[in-house]
């Protein structure tokens, strides 16, 4: 059940539909900021027909859920779905206030931190997604994905020497037989400016997966920061083939050209990038995700 409901959550768009009014953000700042009692307050200021409309119960559902009152939170985002069935903030709450508390009754269940911390994650909450995903895979570290999402975590809150460990014990994990955590491993050391660790990890990403669109390209920008053109080239060309609507290899050979005058060519790549950007618009914040949910 789990799994199935985290799913359908993270193959959304990480955000809501629909905005928050001008007069909630205040209120939202509160909640972030951890002063419930001022946010109930200023919630309590606003009309009726403000605190009943679908913004003010949301409001209110994330006030109960930093105070852990989690029935009476999922008894809010229940009024609140049904006048706005297609806001996935709702759902999302509703998933971790559900996730809470099967957490409380089956702490050792190592499914439940995974999606709970996962769930943190694409909510960008990466402090409280680290010690669910790292007990996930204490619980159970032949989980691949927790490795991955674990990884992901120590990446934005700066841990660089967790975050290496991490990945090289998710490549340990992999064995032959799975590229992905090569890939994240080498993506990472390239955001480092460590080239010369990132190359051989994508090479050998490549070697295990060479249909894999993400690893040829990561291994066509590490070798372009290591000014080795013409293999560079071969790289995100070999990217474009596998992954035909990701306009950023394009964009990458575009950049290459030019900068060789090779004019001709640069202006048959941007010509690419330009008709796929639309499609790829649609991904950014996904992307990174996409391998470790489908393990």
């Amino acid at each position: 059940m789990w799994s199935v409901c985290l799913f359908l959550l993270l193959s959304q768009t990480l955000a809501s539909e629909g905005g928050f009014e001008s007069w909630s953000k205040p209120i939202e700042a509160l909640i972030a900021s951890g002063n419930l009692v001022s946010a109930r307050e200023q919630l309590a200021r606003q009309t009726a027909a403000r605190r009943e409309a679908p913004t003010g119960l949301y409001l209110e559902a994330r006030i109960l859920f930093a105070e852990k009152r989690y029935a009476e939170v999922l008894k809010v985002v229940q009024q609140s779905i049904v006048k706005a069935p297609s806001d996935a903030e709702l759902y999302k709450l509703a998933a971790l206030t559900a996730l809470e508390t099967a957490k409380r009754l089956a702490p050792n269940d190592y499914l439940v931190r995974f999606h709970l911390g996962a769930l943190y994650y694409a909510k960008s909450l990466f402090l409280k997604a680290r010690p669910e995903l790292k007990k996930a895979a204490e619980l159970n570290p032949a989980y691949m994905p927790a490795l991955l999402f674990l990884g992901l975590t120590l990446e934005e809150v700066g841990d660089e020497k967790s975050t290496i460990e991490t990945y090289r014990k998710a490549i340990v994990l992999a064995g032959e037989g799975n590229e992905i955590p090569y890939v994240y491993l080498g993506r990472y050391c390239y955001r480092l400016n460590r080239f010369d660790d990132a190359l051989p990890v994508l090479q050998r990403a490549v070697q295990l997966n060479p249909r894999s669109g993400d690893a040829w390209l990561q291994l066509g920008k590490t070798l372009t920061a290591l000014k080795r053109n013409t293999d560079a080239i071969a790289a995100l060309g070999r990217s474009a083939t596998a992954d035909s609507q990701n306009s950023e290899p394009h964009y990458l050979l575009f950049r290459i050209f030019q900068a060789e005058g090779r004019e001709q060519a640069a202006q048959e790549e941007l010509k690419h990038f330009q008709q796929l950007k639309p499609k790829a618009a649609e991904e950014p914040g996904r992307r990174r995700l996409q391998g470790a949910v489908a393990q």
